[in-house]
């Protein structure tokens, strides 16, 4: 009786690669599919921060007693310079350090009590006309200036006006807004530069609405 027929493993064929060379072709194949993912990651990291540097916004408040074609108007405006918008949440008015919470509060506080009452009045009676944006937030787009309250002069009111516009060297005006990416920036003081802030807090007895 035969026995079993046993098959002897074959060599390697001559035309196939060494084991060494097999090796190193898998390890940088590796090394290079690891490359290409961190290159992905960090150029998407990149691309998320050039979208965020391009959204930046850099708003302004501040009062003045003229327009930039010379007329005589007493106003408050915000004016973004950034590239991106601007997403305005807080904005409180002083007069000599005390908060101001309306038009009337401002007049009130600016002005001897005999001529804010005549103010008002003249306000009142639409002598003194203003125009007020008398919103909570206020949203200014990239470039884009932004009312919030205006009273131009006119004969009829000139001098009343006139005891307003001296008064505006006491104002000043506490802001603070966001980007698109809730980054936030907080102003205090009209002459002040924006600093970052972790989120911004609206102060409700405080914040001024025209």
């Amino acid at each position: 009786m035969e026995g079993p027929e046993v098959h002897q493993p074959h060599g390697r064929h001559g035309g196939g690669l060494p084991q060494w060379l097999e090796l190193t072709i898998a390890g940088t194949a590796l090394v290079t599919s690891i490359c290409s993912i961190v290159i992905a990651i960090h150029h998407g990291h990149t691309m998320e921060k050039l979208v965020q540097a391009n959204s930046i916004p850099y708003l302004i408040g501040g009062f003045s007693t003229a327009t930039t074609e010379g007329d005589d108007v007493l106003s408050l405006d915000f004016l973004n310079r950034g590239v991106g918008p601007a997403h305005e949440r807080s904005l409180r008015v002083t007069v000599d350090g005390q908060y101001a919470r309306s038009l009337n509060e401002l007049i009130a506080k600016s002005l001897p009590p005999d001529q804010a009452a005549e103010v008002t009045k003249a306000k009142a009676d639409r002598i003194i006309r203003v125009l007020q944006n008398n919103v909570r937030t206020r949203f200014v787009g990239a470039g884009q200036p932004q009312m919030v309250f205006r009273i131009a002069k006119t004969p009829e009111n000139a001098r009343l006006w006139d005891l307003l516009g001296k008064a505006q060297d006491r104002w000043d005006i506490e802001y603070c807004y966001c980007s698109v990416f809730d980054d936030c920036w907080k102003v205090k003081g009209k002459f002040s530069e924006p600093k970052p802030a972790e989120e911004c807090t609206r102060d409700e007895p405080h914040e001024f609405m025209p």
